[in-house]
């Protein structure tokens, strides 16, 4: 038999001890900004495997005050009263700190309410780097839908951003990750890389006192790991012939003679509509019927009125 009721009182005044702070219930003292609050043993070493690491007789012992130097009394109390009770004001004014105390101290709990927190905020292109940055650094979950949605959303001026060329290569790396992101406009995200591998090889250049500093190099060396997100065989032939093979210092000689088969085995067709807007596809020469069929429909109207 079990009693549900008494696990609820049990766990009501577990809290209502913990926020009187009357020091004779508790074995643990910590001290945040000359102020003390008090917590027991066997709840934080059970909640954390921080705290369990930190109060063991090896690095503590018993009537030991707890420094606590990185974080501010308030935000450690929310930390505390998340173990006691399972609940944390989080606001705009503490999120980054109570997620940075979710992971230090290893409550995932705790960590997963800031994600949910992070996800439900409005992006714009002031704020989306370091959300990104922060989904990377603390693997958060929830909160890589919205960035992905506000990165298709706003494609080509996110790509375009000063936040964009000015970016961590691990955010950039964690962009091009997301295969949802990277599915379609292939060519335009690997000029925006190019440029942002060249904007970084040029700040290298101007800290750079070796006169013999070779730009090509610098640039391939940042852009290199990213090479394998691009997919240039779903780029225009156009692009390729004027953007990619221009940048042939990128590529080995195998890999520049196989995006060139390429470019010499397709056709690029485009469909125009009456309103201007137009798609884009790669045929295969091999399919010499489809592309004669195709260019016999040039200038003419479909049933809806393309063209």
């Amino acid at each position: 038999m079990c009693s549900k009721d008494f696990l609820q009182e049990m766990q009501r005044k577990f809290n209502e001890a913990f926020e009187s702070q009357i020091p004779g219930m508790f074995d643990t003292v910590f001290e945040i900004d000359g102020k003390k609050l008090y917590a027991d043993k066997l709840r934080l070493t059970l909640a954390s495997t921080t705290f369990e690491s930190m109060l063991s007789d090896r690095w503590t012992s018993k009537n030991n005050i707890i420094p606590i130097k990185d974080y501010s009394f308030n935000n450690f109390k929310e930390l505390l009263s998340f173990i006691y009770s399972g609940t944390c004001n989080i606001n705009e004014s503490n999120i980054m700190a109570i997620l940075d105390m979710a992971e230090f101290y290893q409550i995932e709990h705790l960590k997963q309410l800031c994600d949910a927190y992070l996800s439900k905020i409005e992006y714009s292109m002031d704020n989306i780097f370091k959300f990104i940055e922060l989904s990377n650094k603390y693997s958060l979950v929830q909160i890589k839908k919205p960035i992905h949605d506000f990165i298709l959303e706003t494609f080509s001026t996110f790509f375009k951003s000063d936040g964009f060329f000015n970016a961590d290569k691990t955010i950039i790396k964690e962009i091009l990750s997301d295969k949802a992101v990277t599915a379609f406009k292939h060519g335009e995200i690997f000029q925006a890389i190019y440029e942002w591998a060249e904007n970084q090889a040029t700040k290298k250049q101007e800290n750079s006192s070796n006169e013999n500093f070779n730009m090509n190099d610098a640039i391939k060396s940042e852009i290199q790991d990213f090479l394998p997100y691009i997919q240039f065989k779903k780029m225009r032939s156009s692009f390729l012939q004027k953007f990619v093979v221009k940048k042939d210092f990128l590529f080995t000689k195998d890999e520049l003679n196989d995006i060139l088969e390429y470019l010499h085995s397709i056709v690029t067709v485009k469909v125009t509509n009456i309103l201007g807007e137009s798609i884009y596809g790669n045929l295969l020469l091999q399919y010499s019927d489809a592309i004669k069929a195709i260019k016999s429909l040039k200038n003419c109207q479909s049933d809806n009125n393309s063209i």
